[in-house]
Formats: structure tokens, sequence, C-alpha cells
């Protein structure tokens, strides 16, 4: 998928995604090229949330591609190259920084040693 030439991270057309009779989600559309940083602003309950759990694939709903695989299939390879950060991502406070390093690690196929990490 391209667009005016370039290749796209994300390409979403029609996105559309319902919880009973509520739309959380009604009809978005993005291009978001390689390389491009982007962000989703808009306000509460516009459905940001919902958009980024299909863009990662936790939730299945319209034409999504991102990085040329649809996301309610990925692999935990495909999982690995998805670079999504929440603006309030954190861990619990009872976590050590350690529990914490070792937590995120295990997103990725082949991570660093938390040790390595820490030090």
């Amino acid at each position: 998928m391209t667009a005016q030439g370039y290749e796209l991270a994300v390409h979403v057309r029609g996105l559309r995604k319902r919880y009973g009779g509520v739309a959380a989600v009604d009809g978005i559309d993005l291009g978001i090229r390689r390389g491009e940083v982007f962000g989703l602003l808009a306000p509460n309950g516009a459905g940001k949330s919902t958009t980024v759990e299909i863009l990662q694939g936790n939730r299945d709903a319209g034409e999504v591609y991102v990085l040329g695989s649809d996301p309610a299939t990925g692999t935990r390879a495909w999982r690995s190259r998805v670079g999504i950060v929440w603006q309030d991502e954190s861990a619990p406070a009872e976590l050590t920084v350690r529990e914490t390093v070792r937590h995120f690690a295990r997103y990725y196929p082949r991570p660093r040693d938390p040790e390595e990490v820490i030090a």
C-alpha cells in the first residue's frame, strides 16, 4: 500500500467498531507513512483507545493493515515491530524496576537482558 509514492506503515479505511448500539469508532481513514510520528488526539469518548487497540490487534474491525499485516492475525514477531506508546503507559506502582523491565521485555522475541538494561 502506498500513499503518493510512500509505503504505508498503517493503512485504515472506513474503520468502524460498535459495542452493542454504541458506535465507538465510526468511519476512520488513516494512512501513516513508514518513519512518520503520528499522534491521535480527540475528545474523551471519541474512540481513540478503541482505534489503537485495533491497530495493536487487540480488537478486530474493518480494513486495517499495520506493517503490511492484519493486526487481528499478527504474530509475536509482528507485535515486536509495532511501537505504540500510550499517553499514560505505566507499570503498577507495586512492581520494582527489575520486575517492570522484565515485564516489558516479554513483549519482544529477543529482548535485551533486563540486568544489562538496568545497569
